[in-house]
């Protein structure tokens, strides 16, 4: 682009204009065909989409009208301008990032992101996203209230993998049907933890199904959660072997154990705002919980599962509380990182569509 605004400030320099006409307009190609003639130079045609024309036709009209002394020079303007004229139309056709799409699987919805540009069909990977309590899948896909800070979509979209957003069901009986929950261990939380939901056993069908449908690599299938959403996330690693590695945000492992022997050789990536007074990083009960659950510590995690031979990685957030919008504003204002980069590349999915 550089080149050819170069070529037409020579142009403009050393050329008489005339006012060309306009011949005609093609709405299926919904392009301009312009000709333009002059006593002293050769008939040119030049094609514009009407979105160039509408910021200024004379410029168009003067970038397609020439008179140079040598055809070198004339064949030279030409190149240029045929290549700037194709590179901004292929910016205006370049299509926008798609978003989530819905699909369901044993009664509940989820959101599922497929970017443009997959690795083949069975080498892909697949990160799972779990909201936290009072939250649902539609409000951590788009961005929205407290869990606005994570935009896995993005990085999906620039490194080539999956990821699905399930739904937990309704966490209250009195909050609406889109609050919803998990059952995490330990009390937590809500109705799912009074009702025993097997929400163990309805991930690991649900991976199975989406792993099927979009040619995932079972090795490669990463699970995220937030708060409620990180307790099960973490409870996932301590039980099945469904997850290569999680990231879990302020949220710790509440089961009432002292070894996963699931978890054996993998790693978990916990992250936690170390002003964090709903679930508090010391354990306890949070003073502004919702519900009345007593959390374990997040050193108590890191032990059953180092206990357990996993690698437990605690990165306390200093200054952030329990939102993941605000941990993630902290992040990208110490390391330069959001959530998602940082999970991304704990994952090793930076650069996994090339």
């Amino acid at each position: 682009m550089r080149e050819a605004g170069a070529h037409f400030r020579d142009f403009a320099a050393a050329s008489r204009h005339r006012i060309p006409t306009p011949v005609s307009w093609s709405a299926a190609n919904n392009i301009f065909p312009m000709q333009f003639s002059s006593r002293s130079c050769r008939l040119v045609h030049c094609w514009h989409p009407p979105s160039v024309l509408q910021f200024g036709l004379g410029a168009a009209q003067r970038n397609c009208e020439f008179h140079m002394k040598n055809s070198a020079s004339r064949q030279k303007l030409f190149s240029a301008l045929t290549g700037a004229v194709a590179l901004l139309a292929w910016s205006f056709a370049a299509p926008a990032m798609a978003g989530a799409a819905s699909d369901s699987y044993g009664g509940r919805d989820m959101l599922v992101f497929v970017p443009a540009q997959l690795p083949p069909a069975g080498s892909r990977a697949l990160v799972v996203v779990l909201h936290g309590g009072l939250g649902n899948a539609q409000h951590i896909e788009a961005r929205e209230g407290g869990e606005s800070g994570l935009n896995m979509d993005a990085m999906a979209e620039k490194n080539g993998f999956v990821v699905a957003y399930l739904n937990g069901t309704p966490v209250t009986r009195f909050m609406g049907a889109d609050k919803l929950g998990w059952n995490a261990g330990g009390g937590c939380c809500g109705v799912p933890a009074a009702n025993n939901v097997d929400d163990v056993g309805y991930v690991t069908g649900a991976v199975a199904y989406l792993a099927g449908k979009y040619g995932i690599d079972r090795n490669r299938i990463y699970g995220m959660g937030h708060s409620n959403g990180a307790m099960l996330t973490q409870r996932l690693m301590c039980e099945s072997n469904l997850y290569a590695a999680a990231v879990a945000v302020s949220g710790p492992l509440n089961l009432a154990t002292s070894g996963c022997p699931a978890a054996k050789g993998k790693r978990i990536l916990a992250i936690h705002g170390a002003d964090d007074e709903t679930v508090p990083v010391a354990g306890g009960q949070g003073a502004r919980s919702l519900g009345k659950a007593v959390y374990n510590s997040e050193e108590r995690s890191r032990q059953t599962f180092a206990n357990s031979g996993a690698t437990y990685e605690l990165l306390l957030v200093p200054g952030a509380p329990h939102k993941l919008d605000d941990i993630d504003a902290i992040l990208q204002r110490t390391e330069g990182q959001t959530i998602a980069e940082k999970a991304a590349r704990f994952f090793g999915l930076l650069g996994s569509n090339h």
